[in-house]
């Protein structure tokens, strides 16, 4: 039978993580390279809002930050189901369907849009780090992805759409050729 060797960790207070714990019992020294990663500008630009989350905990007590942090989650989905429930409203409040689907339709542009300058300002902070150079190509790749998956969407959409009137047509032609049928043979269907 083999024995294994078992390590009891214990840490102090929670000053320490695990692995600190377990490199200083092995007297290795440790490697620190994620904090240098973290202090590049394009880690920052990335990870804002992990940024101002750690800025803001560093000032305030815990129990403060988790009431912020739910306060400001809270305000958030508020005003996500607010501007949802008004908006969806608009059609039926003025009795016209054909308005509501209007202003669905105005607000997935402005996410479409929205969607593409987000892609294009990603690829500009991932290509930032390579100089000007690298930030305008960055800046067209991620214009350029974002623009091939709406590219998609809308050919997925425009399939669906293909496919339905495919069947619609069918189904008249079919109903059509029933009544043309019933009327010269006098039969009904």
């Amino acid at each position: 039978m083999a024995l294994n060797e078992l390590r009891i960790v214990v840490v102090d207070g929670g000053k320490q993580t695990s692995n600190q714990s377990l490199n200083q019992s092995n007297k290795q020294p440790k490697q620190n390279t994620n904090s240098d990663n973290k202090d590049s500008k394009l880690y920052k630009m990335l990870n804002w809002s992990n940024q101002v989350k750690e800025k803001i905990s560093k000032n305030v007590t815990p129990t403060t930050f988790y009431a912020l942090e739910a306060g400001a989650s809270i305000a958030t989905q508020t005003v996500k189901s607010l501007a949802n429930y008004y908006l969806s409203d608009i059609g039926r409040a003025n009795g016209d369907s054909n308005y509501q689907a209007q202003v669905n339709r105005t607000l997935e542009i402005v996410g479409d849009v929205s969607s593409v300058a987000g892609g294009m300002w990603g690829g500009a902070a991932a290509g930032s780090m390579f100089g000007p150079i690298g930030t305008v190509i960055g800046l067209i790749a991620g214009g350029v992805s974002s623009g091939i998956s709406l590219g998609f969407k809308y050919a997925e959409r425009n399939r669906e759409y293909q496919h339905e009137m495919f069947k619609n047509e069918t189904s008249q032609a079919y109903n059509l050729a029933r009544a043309n049928y019933s009327v010269w043979t006098g039969r009904v269907r």
